[in-house]
């Protein structure tokens, strides 16, 4: 009889403890931003994002243009990064879509011959 308390007392400590882990999973942490759930998301399509920058006489890009925009992505905001060696972040620019392409600018001053790929990111 000694043995069977022990096992429905362990059976029940357990269940109680997982009880409260599954209940705290579900609690916010200390913040109104960040909390614990779900949400379904959704894709604004299949983008096949291609970009083409355009140079000034000093070898710098001045300006991005993205295409291959899916329409649905309308009203989302798309980022842009230009890549350099090391994977580095040489310079960023978002902007609204509105279309199925979008022109970038202000991106500083970043040498073309520096610049090795594009990063693009679709938000909204």
């Amino acid at each position: 009889m000694k043995t069977l308390s022990k096992t429905l007392g362990l059976l029940l400590a357990l269940s109680a403890t997982f009880a409260a882990f599954a209940a705290a999973a579900t609690l916010a942490l200390g913040s109104t931003s960040l909390s614990a759930g779900n949400a379904s998301v959704t894709a604004c399509g299949t983008p096949a994002l291609a970009a083409t920058r355009n140079v000034d006489n000093a070898g710098n890009v001045t300006q991005v243009t993205v295409s291959g925009i899916p329409a649905a992505c309308a009203g989302e905001t798309l980022s842009l990064a230009l890549v350099g060696s090391g994977n580095a972040a040489l310079a960023t620019a978002t902007t609204t879509i509105s279309g199925t392409t979008a022109t970038l600018t202000g991106l500083g001053t970043v040498a073309a011959s520096n610049l090795l790929g594009y990063s693009f990111a679709v938000t909204g």
